[in-house]
């Protein structure tokens, strides 16, 4: 898995794909052009589970540098030996891939002074705690940024009822609260405190509501509840806002996805940068918008591209 570092560092691992003249080019010019200035980093990766692989996938893509993989487990003797690699290996960055990756990692002490980098991370400072200086490529989407992408992509769609439980998303609340009166939206909260009051919050306010809007919450998400939701939001031609593809397999309007190849293509440029530049902080993932045309047509719902 080890990539051709770009630019001016040439490393050995790759040196045999140089044509010999371009080698003793290299060798004799001046000002210490020709130099190996490879990193190694242990990656953990949580489960082999396809978005975790899509991601290591992207990073191997990506990546400038030579990587350890390590996958993590629930066999305690198996953890334990990885974690004696990791301290008994000079790494020069550890890249956590999932939550389990990342607390692992983080419970190493003498890992404490180490660069560690994460990827594919959703609830991060759950995982990490509100440290300073943490660093990667998170699955969280910027609340500001989300109600950006959906007056945009749905310019008649004002009153937006937020399904969430306070225990899980009282800050994303907050946030979007805030950011909603911005950007001139109504953000309603459907608030709950378990799955069995969902059918009475529907039923109170879906009228006074133009779109459902659902984020990760354990609470009010699962396959059941999200079919439920739309079914019922469809009934009173309500649309729904989600966050992955089967939401809109489902029959929602609206929903943000992740390319988790390309997520990890971001983790190795943040890495490689970091090599170079020194600096690093908690990124925004790449996303893409997707539509449900055909639903947004069953339900009138007006769209950016038909003003």
């Amino acid at each position: 898995m080890n990539a051709l570092i770009k630019g001016t560092s040439y490393c050995s691992t790759k040196i045999k794909k140089i044509p010999f003249f371009l080698l003793l080019f290299l060798v004799l010019a001046s000002h210490g052009v020709a130099y190996c200035n490879e990193k190694t980093i242990a990656v953990i990766v949580s489960k082999k589970i396809k978005p975790y692989m899509q991601v290591l996938k992207g990073v191997d893509q990506g990546m400038n540098h030579e990587m350890d993989i390590y996958f993590l487990n629930q066999d305690m003797a198996n953890q334990k030996k990885i974690k004696q690699k990791l301290i008994n290996k000079s790494y020069d960055l550890f890249l956590s891939i999932g939550p389990e990756a990342t607390s692992f990692i983080y419970a190493i002490k003498s890992l404490d002074n180490k660069v560690k980098i994460f990827s594919a991370l959703l609830d991060v400072h759950k995982i990490i705690g509100k440290e300073n200086n943490i660093c990667g490529i998170s699955l969280q989407i910027p609340v500001h940024i989300q109600l950006r992408e959906i007056s945009t992509a749905l310019p008649k769609t004002k009153n937006i009822g937020l399904l969430f439980n306070q225990k899980n998303n009282q800050p994303f609340f907050i946030d979007a609260l805030a950011s909603s009166k911005e950007q001139g939206l109504n953000l309603i909260p459907l608030s709950v405190n378990s799955k069995k009051e969902i059918p009475d919050i529907l039923k109170r306010n879906l009228n006074r509501i133009d779109c459902v809007w659902m984020i990760p919450d354990q609470t009010v998400i699962s396959e059941k509840i999200v079919q439920y939701v739309i079914k019922q939001s469809l009934y009173l031609k309500k649309g729904v806002i989600g966050y992955n593809s089967f939401f809109l397999k489902s029959g929602a309007v609206f929903a943000f996805l992740f390319n988790y190849i390309q997520i990890g293509i971001q983790t190795a440029d943040t890495i490689n940068n970091y090599f170079i530049q020194g600096q690093c902080g908690n990124v925004a993932p790449i996303f893409e918008r997707r539509i449900n045309l055909k639903v947004a047509h069953t339900l009138d719902i007006q769209l950016i591209s038909e003003e």
